[in-house]
């Protein structure tokens, strides 16, 4: 079924509201700051979508995918796209557990620095970590 969230309640991932939550949850967030994220007022808006009592737009859901980290494909169906390998399912679930924008900001940045790092010196993706540690 899911996660329990801070009641101890158990979240049903098995419907779309529940999967908005959950993901909301593992970001530390509240409703109305999701609320205030997607520019909306309120945190009416988000218990609709959580508890299923409203319905997404095309426009919202990829809206909600960004601000959660996550895809449109995951939060309708619960699967995840079938070329998403198991490193990329690691740094999306390390990038959640991050508390702060400023965390993610700078990880993602890093991230970005082995991908160039990679490309410009066609180094072993073994090899980079360690020629950050050197600098």
């Amino acid at each position: 079924m899911g996660k329990s969230n801070k009641n101890n309640a158990a979240i049903d991932i098995t419907t779309v509201g529940g999967r908005i939550k959950k993901l909301r949850i593992d970001l530390g967030m509240t409703q109305e700051e999701l609320g205030w994220a997607l520019n909306m007022e309120g945190k009416n808006v988000i218990y609709g979508y959580e508890s299923n009592r409203r319905g997404l737009s095309g426009d919202v859901l990829v809206d909600l995918a960004k601000v959660l980290y996550t895809t449109p494909e995951y939060i309708m169906y619960g699967t995840t796209s079938m070329e998403e390998d198991c490193y990329t399912s690691s740094v999306i679930s390390l990038m959640k557990k991050m508390k702060t924008v400023n965390a993610r900001k700078v990880a993602l940045e890093h991230i970005k620095l082995v991908v160039m790092m990679e490309k410009k010196n066609r180094a072993s993706p073994i090899a980079v970590p360690f020629l950050l540690l050197e600098t």
